[in-house]
């Protein structure tokens, strides 16, 4: 029989284990990385030691008992603004003395700026004409901060009763043939209504009457039949520019 020849088989490369690969595809050091089976191995350190739990231990325990100690602080000091409210301090009352009788006409005790954040303050929906109540009390030589009292007492500044409706500064009888709401003088915007009230006072008061003093002019313009208290209203006004004045 004709036997083929067939060439000597070569011995093929030992198969590399899998787990003996190493990161760059490459056969590791297995020996090196895997101790033999049975070789103990090294133990770690502990995390802590029974002294550092102990210190560790301490320490949160002094924090807890710093937290309690706050909180008992805080709650103490809540209950007792509970329980004692602190009591505003009285503003002091203005010394009324130094105006006398109460001259209106003179030169500005208030600014733009104060009479601006005096409407602020009452939540004035004549705020926007600061100016106006200035500029026109100065055309007609009536301080402004007399305008802006009896405003204030009126209507508080004309955030209560007709005012809001009439925009009247303050609160003036309507005549025959006057536009009028519910008996009061009705203007077109509060600008009309300002100039309305310097013109009272400069004209009728100051001119036709004479009487250029708060003395003088509230019992007529705030008639004690009319359901006012001539003295009550002479006083507040007295006050509140007095307050602007720094006295």
């Amino acid at each position: 029989m004709n036997r083929r020849h067939s060439p000597p088989v070569q011995d093929s490369p030992a198969a590399v284990p899998l787990d003996d690969i190493a990161a760059d595809g490459l056969p590791g050091d297995s020996a090196a990385e895997n101790p033999p089976t049975g070789q103990a191995m090294p133990a770690r350190p502990p995390l802590f030691d029974r002294r550092t739990g102990r210190i560790f231990g301490a320490l949160v325990a002094l924090a807890l008992i710093l937290m309690l100690v706050v909180g008992l602080l805080l709650a103490e000091r809540a209950i007792d603004r509970v329980l004692n409210p602190p009591v505003p301090t009285p503003e002091p009352t203005p010394d009324i003395a130094p105006l006398g009788p109460g001259y209106v006409q003179g030169a500005p005790s208030v600014d733009v700026a104060l009479i601006r954040r005096v409407l602020l303050a009452y939540n004035s929906p004549a705020v926007d004409e600061a100016q106006a109540f200035y500029d026109l009390g100065v055309a007609r030589g009536i301080d402004p901060a007399y305008c802006l009292a009896f405003f204030i007492v009126e209507s508080g500044a004309g955030s209560r009763g007709v005012a809001r409706t009439t925009y009247s500064i303050g609160n003036i009888r309507a005549l025959a043939g006057q536009p009028s709401y519910e008996g009061y003088r009705q203007y077109a915007s509060w600008r009309e209504g300002i100039a309305d009230w310097y013109r009272l006072i400069d004209e009728v008061y100051i001119r036709d009457r004479g009487e250029t003093t708060l003395d003088a002019i509230i019992p007529v313009y705030a008639p004690s039949h009319d359901q006012n208290d001539p003295a009550a209203y002479i006083r507040t006004v007295k006050r509140l520019v007095a307050r602007w004045r720094g006295y």
